[in-house]
């Protein structure tokens, strides 16, 4: 794990007020999966930011305002110089730290030209950013480690989809698991999720553990462990709201009989605000049983088809959000299921309310 350092010259200064969101800028946020970052220059927006991501000639990612300060034309659209990047109208060029090395037009470039770079982190399957304040970066907890990357026994597929509502609904959506009898009754066929789990809360996380005794097995599980579909077994889930930007989920799959562990899977959620209404999804699927290149291709599409639901309905949510904000007349009712939503909540607000400080 490495880290580039904070640009010292840039003066920083929210994009949008904390008022007016409810996601922190002094936060680790994923900026892209690391096998989608390469010599190839890509542009997204993050936290309201154009950002530019790519790798220099050592393999090392960068990420620096895609924005060039002399007419605003996106630096995503030049070309790469080296490590350098040439900007494609008028040819301006910026060093990784966003400095600006050459002005076709003059002898030497004005100082006052140069883009905003950002600290980085390459972490297992992904690449972190931090956009924040960059005399608080030291107060913002590192990227949570995902364990399993470094297990060999488990196999993985990863994907990224850009959803059209507030990141925070994916959030609570797979906080609140519930939903899988109704959202995911033809992809996922998990439909015994019924009763609330068990939920704690130690500090800024906040977990949930649920316990199924031999409960019929849904394909999803049963075809690659190699049992028959409905076939009683034990199940342990669980999962934690680790920070604004990542929540994790597990299952074991226990044999009832012997009380051995035959199979563990494991999602990882990234949600990356674009703006108020739009996010980035990261998520990677991984287990350590049906791990062959066939049973994994299989498992991907389900996850694939199983997302695009919960895309489906997150967006019609933020449709009618969007167009009928709450209010005194439209009250939100929370019920026990929501426990664990409900806390997340308040954690990013407490993440708000230390940034306002």
């Amino acid at each position: 794990m490495s880290a580039s350092a904070p640009d010292p010259a840039a003066s920083w200064y929210p994009p949008i007020a904390t008022d007016q969101r409810n996601y922190p800028y002094n936060c680790w946020w994923v900026a892209g999966l690391s096998s989608q970052i390469g010599r190839k220059l890509l542009g997204r927006w993050l936290l309201d930011i154009p950002v530019l991501l790519y790798r220099k000639e050592d393999g090392s990612p960068v990420a620096i305002e895609d924005r060039c300060p002399h007419r605003a034309a996106p630096l995503s659209l030049g070309t790469l110089q080296g490590d350098d990047v040439q900007c494609g109208y008028h040819g301006f060029t910026f060093s990784s730290e966003g400095r600006c090395l050459r002005v076709p037009s003059m002898k030497s470039p004005p100082a006052a030209a140069r883009v905003r770079s950002f600290p980085v982190i390459e972490q297992g399957p992904f690449i972190w950013i931090y956009m924040g304040d960059p005399d608080r970066i030291d107060d913002a907890p590192l990227p949570h480690v995902l364990e399993w990357t470094e297990d060999p026994s488990f196999a993985k597929v990863e994907g990224i989809m850009e959803i059209a509502a507030n990141y925070m609904l994916l959030k609570e959506n797979v906080l609140d698991l519930t939903h899988f009898g109704y959202v995911h009754a033809s992809s996922f066929k998990i439909t015994d999720w019924v009763d609330p789990p068990r939920f704690t809360t130690e500090g800024d996380t906040v977990s949930y553990h649920q316990s199924f005794s031999r409960s019929a097995l849904p394909p999803v599980f049963a075809e690659p462990l190699g049992v028959a579909t409905g076939t009683p077994y034990d199940r342990e889930n669980y999962g934690s709201f680790i920070s604004p930007a990542l929540q994790i989920a597990a299952v074991d799959l226990i044999d009832p009989d012997n009380g051995t562990i035959t199979g563990r899977f494991r999602v990882t959620h990234a949600t990356t605000p674009i703006d108020t209404t739009h996010m980035l999804y990261f998520w990677i699927v991984a287990r350590d049983f049906g791990t062959d290149p066939e049973q994994m291709a299989h498992i991907e599409a389900i996850t694939k088809t199983g997302f695009a639901e919960d895309e489906a309905i997150i967006e019609a949510v933020q449709r009618v959000m969007t167009r009928d904000p709450r209010s005194n007349r439209t009250r939100e009712i929370s019920v026990k299921m929501d426990t664990a939503a409900v806390q997340a909540r308040r954690i990013v607000q407490r993440w708000m309310d230390r940034e306002k400080a």
